[in-house]
């Protein structure tokens, strides 16, 4: 069975720490990370989503706590517009993947990064592998 994931990457940057910081995380870095560890974020949703439910699909949005050092902190993922059978687990597979991204070190504040993954598996009619940047 032929997949695909469709990934609309948004990354929303707030600052929940009232420290002052030089400047913000560049979007070329952040788009860097998300985009290195797609297929990675894929293979959860295929190994752990798909093979219990074939027609398993939503938008999950995952949020990082991103240190100035480039760990990830803290990682919450909400999953209202994605349930049913293998949900449960994609949801976990991905809150382990992403709690081990490393992003760009630098002279940042701690800020909240928000990924909406939008999963949806392969149609035989479709492009192999479909990926959409903002949205």
């Amino acid at each position: 069975m032929l997949l695909s994931l469709a990934i609309s990457l948004i990354a929303l940057v707030g600052r929940p720490s009232a420290q002052p910081s030089d400047s913000l995380r560049p979007d070329q870095d952040i788009r860097f990370v998300a985009m290195r560890h797609a297929g990675d974020v894929r293979g959860c949703y295929e190994r752990e989503g798909l093979r219990r439910n074939p027609s398993l699909q939503g938008t999950l949005e995952v949020s990082l706590t991103v240190l100035p050092t480039g760990a990830v902190d803290a990682v919450t993922v909400d999953s209202t517009h994605f349930d049913g059978a293998g949900a449960a687990e994609v949801v976990s597979c991905i809150r382990t993947l992403t709690r081990h991204w490393r992003f760009e070190r630098g002279p940042f504040g701690v800020e909240t990064l928000v990924f909406p993954f939008r999963l949806v598996p392969h149609k035989d009619d479709e492009p192999l592998a479909r990926w959409q940047a903002g949205g």
